[in-house]
């Protein structure tokens, strides 16, 4: 059992509007109160952060063709705008048409959980999923 303690949580769904409260997360997902005497195995505090569902993007355009077609066509771009390969990184770059990678990071630093490509042929699918 983890808690996430301290955070401000917002989640209209259930009407909870900037509450300080503690989450659990039991087995990966989000849970109530534990019973008493349940063990917490690890505390995150999260004082002064605001706790919300992941954003969704339900119409992006990171992995078609077209943008593939761009970055294939602006290898200028891709040679100074370069993210380091870390232990929880793969390498991406880009600015004008950032890598699939690249732009999976940007998108998770604003909050974004998911995000979905609606213009993909079956022969770019891979690279969209990515």
């Amino acid at each position: 059992m983890i808690r996430l303690s301290g955070g401000k949580l917002y989640d209209p769904a259930n009407g909870i509007d900037g509450v300080v409260r503690d989450l659990f997360v039991h087995d990966g997902r989000m849970v109530g109160a534990p019973p008493a005497g349940t063990p917490i195995d690890r505390e995150i505090d999260l004082a002064g952060r605001i706790v919300m569902a992941g954003a969704i993007d339900v119409h992006t355009h990171i992995g078609g063709g077209k943008v593939n077609i761009a970055r294939a066509m602006l290898p200028e771009d891709h040679r100074d705008n370069a993210f380091a390969r870390t232990n929880i990184t793969r390498s991406g770059s880009g600015h004008a048409a950032p890598s699939t990678f690249a732009t999976g990071y940007r998108y998770a630093e604003m909050g974004y959980t998911a995000c979905f490509e609606p213009a993909i042929l079956p022969g770019n699918a891979r690279q969209a999923h990515m």
